[in-house]
């Protein structure tokens, strides 16, 4: 969950970025209030907590248990205060006791010691606290309600679901309306201190109607990538359904669960465009991969054939 302690080059000049605290470590890349790792760690664990649908009471007491070597430490403590302090007003929150304790670390210039290593830190910072303390003294916001956490790891391992095109997105690839089949293989963190999502690959057909299962038997699958791009293939995506639109239940069809194909590509190799949160477009592939053959070249290894490559 901790980033590395380092310093790094910036725009700005070299920003401190670090100091070790038992087996946790504080990483800061800017003077604002969650420009480092412990004040977003505990805003980001905090509202995950909410989304879980906890009351304010639990998901306090359950980010102030789990950072309880921060709350004792005398340089991340204001950092802890100061962060969940601010992000209970935000959302309309905020406890008298996680108030009273930011006020006070405020009044004490707390944090200030970690950007003694930056010419120009200490100054952004004390502007930070400024206008924390300046927040913190108006009048709370009205409770702001906190969708539930979209679950990212649904469905079994071989479960396939029919899904339908149904976007202005789409059509422009001449899927809309139809149907393509996509197949759960395995699971991965998105990051390293997330939760599993789902892997899935899909198969290389669109159909006008939902199909069956046994359909599948004579369908290659779909390539995760353009030809004129790279000759080795991916052929599996992490999909990452962030809200809950990103998961149109109204356009899924569970169709059952069947085995994977033996030469699937069960390990996932992360790169920039490495998980998608929106699976219409994935319209686009079909098109591409239209009359565009490839080959397996051995088990899990696939490369497209030099032919005639369509321009997408």
């Amino acid at each position: 969950m901790y980033a590395e302690s380092n310093m790094c080059e910036m725009a700005g000049g070299t920003i401190f970025t670090g100091k070790h605290v038992g087996e946790m470590q504080m990483g800061a890349w800017g003077s604002s209030l969650y420009a480092n790792d412990t004040t977003s760690d505990v805003r980001d664990t905090y509202m995950e907590f909410l989304k879980d649908q906890m009351s304010n009471h639990e998901a306090y007491s359950k980010t102030l248990k789990l950072f309880r070597d921060y709350v004792n430490d005398p340089d991340e403590a204001p950092l802890f205060w100061y962060a969940l302090a601010d992000t209970q007003w935000q959302v309309g929150r905020l406890t008298p006791e996680v108030k009273e304790n930011a006020l006070e670390w405020i009044k004490k210039g707390g944090g200030l010691r970690l950007w003694e290593e930056s010419k120009t830190g200490s100054s952004g910072w004390q502007k930070t606290l400024d206008k924390l303390h300046e927040r913190l003294k108006t009048e709370q916001r009205k409770e702001k309600k906190i969708s539930k956490r979209i679950e990212q790891n649904l469905w079994n391992i071989g479960d396939v679901y029919a899904y339908q095109f149904h976007t202005e997105e789409s059509a422009k690839y001449e899927a809309f309306g139809k149907y393509m089949l996509l197949q759960k293989i395995d699971a991965y963190p998105h990051s390293s201190d997330t939760d599993l999502v789902m892997c899935v690959h899909v198969f290389d057909k669109l159909f006008d109607k939902i199909p069956d299962v046994d359909d599948l038997t004579r369908s290659r699958l779909l390539p995760f990538g353009f030809p004129n791009y790279s000759q080795d293939l991916r052929m599996n995506s992490r999909l990452v359904l962030l809200k809950k639109r990103d998961y149109p239940e109204a356009y899924l069809t569970f169709l059952g669960n069947m085995n994977i194909p033996a030469n699937t590509v069960r390990k996932y190799v992360y790169n920039s465009d490495g998980y998608w949160n929106s699976i219409e477009s994935w319209s686009m592939y079909f098109q591409c991969w239209q009359n565009v053959e490839y080959e397996t070249v051995e088990e899990g290894v696939f490369r497209y054939v030099h032919s005639e490559v369509p321009h997408c």
